[in-house]
This record gives structure tokens, sequence and C-alpha cells, in this order.
């Protein structure tokens, strides 16, 4: 009778070890993001890479355009960048659905270097974002590489104080070349619509003060640059979404930005993609 009731015991104890192990890797599965297994490979990279000379892509807005989107991963992919910043808008409303085809697209290309993704207006849902693909506002470092990169959440067309607050505690100068990200760009003379105003005054004044080396926007779908408080900035939204052909300054073009960093040195090239009606 007492070795029944051991061996019972020892089932029960077996079973309810099975049962929290699978809970944890069932937790773990569904805590993973787009973001986390991203930062895991760009750390790898960033230790190996050439420190004389390295790149990564940036390109914003292919919602509704996934042939042309996929186009620009391949093409991504060939040039083997440390890693490939999105500027936002991946989906039309930003639905479950729709963040999960956009990762299937994601994941089709094979060899892909990490994906960074900031938030566009059109992800609608803050939490869910959060859930699948990262944060909404983060930061990509290596003391290595002399890079600090910050990607902050405006997709309300604002710049509230949490994320003024993220940017000047990161923007601390500790770096060689310091980038700062955010999807939709602020108001100027020359991006009058579409753009943001509540806290532009601020972003500008600490990108003037810490020294940042570059503004990387998107939302518009097209390709500009201008320089702010002596900042090279640039627009790029055109990775697959319906082109901004009327009433915005730049080149209405589906494209890339390679960004190069040589000796510390940052400059950049854009990359044009055949233009044809979406389908």
């Amino acid at each position: 009778m007492l070795l029944r009731r051991l061996y019972v015991i020892r089932l029960l104890i077996i079973i309810l070890v099975t049962l929290f192990a699978t809970a944890i890797l069932c937790n773990s599965a569904e805590t993973a993001t787009l973001f986390s297994e991203s930062m895991k490979s760009f750390e790898a990279r960033a230790a190996s890479a050439d420190a004389e000379g390295w790149r990564f892509v940036f390109m914003g807005d292919n919602r509704g355009n996934d042939r042309k989107f996929k186009e620009m991963l391949q093409r991504a992919q060939e040039l083997d960048p440390l890693f490939i910043l999105h500027g936002g808008d991946i989906a039309e409303t930003g639905s479950a659905d729709e963040l999960s085809h956009f990762l299937d697209v994601v994941k089709s290309v094979k060899g892909l270097p990490p994906l960074f993704v900031v938030r566009g207006n059109h992800e609608m849902n803050a939490a869910l974002f959060e859930k699948m693909i990262g944060p909404l506002n983060f930061v990509i470092d290596s003391q290595r590489l002399g890079l600090r990169l910050v990607a902050l959440d405006n997709s309300n067309y604002v710049l509230s104080e949490r994320e003024l607050s993220f940017l000047s505690k990161n923007l601390d100068q500790k770096r060689q070349n310091q980038i700062v990200s955010m999807h939709i760009p602020p108001t100027t003379d020359r991006w009058p619509k579409h753009s943001f105003d509540k806290g532009k005054k601020e972003l500008l004044s600490l990108m003037s003060d810490r020294n940042v080396t570059m503004g990387l926007f998107a939302h518009i779908h097209l390709f500009d640059k201008d320089i702010i408080k002596g900042i090279p900035c640039i627009i790029s939204g055109g990775a697959g979404a319906q082109l901004a052909w009327f009433g915005y300054a730049g080149d209405a073009m589906y494209h890339l930005v390679v960004v190069e960093v040589v000796k510390g040195k940052v400059s950049y090239r854009v990359e044009r993609f055949d233009t044809e009606l979406m389908p």
C-alpha cells in the first residue's frame, strides 16, 4: 500500500513538473518578439563587425505592397548590413493578422540581418505592437562601433514628455555617432504637412545640443532630405506603400537608404527601385 502511494505521488510530481516546464516554454515563445530576436543577432554581429567600416539600411512605409517590400528586403540582405531599421507603417491598421503577415514576409527572406521597427501611425494597437514586434521606444547601441541609435514613438503626431525624457537620457554623448529616428518628421518650412509640431522644438534642441549625427524619419511616401540645425535629416517612406506623387517636397520613388560609417564618418546613398502602379 505504501509503495503504491509513493508511486502515485511520484507520478503526480512528474506530471506537475512537466506541466510547469511546458508553461515556461510556452510563455517564452509568446514573449519572443522580432525586436528581441533581432537584438540577439545584432549583438553578435556588432562584436565581429569591422569597426573601420560598416553599414545599415533604412526604409519605411511598406504597407500594402508585399512584392516591392520583399524585393527591398532581398536587396538589403545582399548588402550585408549590420542591421535594417524600418521607419514604421508595416500594416494598414496593425491588427494581429496583419502583424503576423508582416512577420511571415520578413521570415520568407532567408539570411536577413537583424530588423528593428519603429512604430508608425498605422500600427494602431500599441500593446499588440509591443507583444509581436517590439518596444515603442528603444536603443541600438555598440560601444565598440561608436554607435547609439535612439528610436522613439511619435505615431500620434506628438513627441510626449516620456519620449523626450527617454531621448535625453540616452543621448549622453558617449558614442561618436548618435542617430535619432521616429516615424513622423518634424514640421519645418520644407515639411509643413504630414509632420508633427508638439514636441518638435524640444526634439530639435536636444538633437543640436547633444551633437546628433543624423535624423531618420518616414511617414511621407517618398525620399527627401534637409539640414535642420546643422543635422542631416532624411525621410524614407518608399518601401512599397502608394507613393506621394503630389503636394510634397522630395522624390516619389521606391527606395532604400544605405547608411555607411567609415572610420567614424557617416554618409548615405539612396538605392532606387523600379516604380510601378500598385496592383
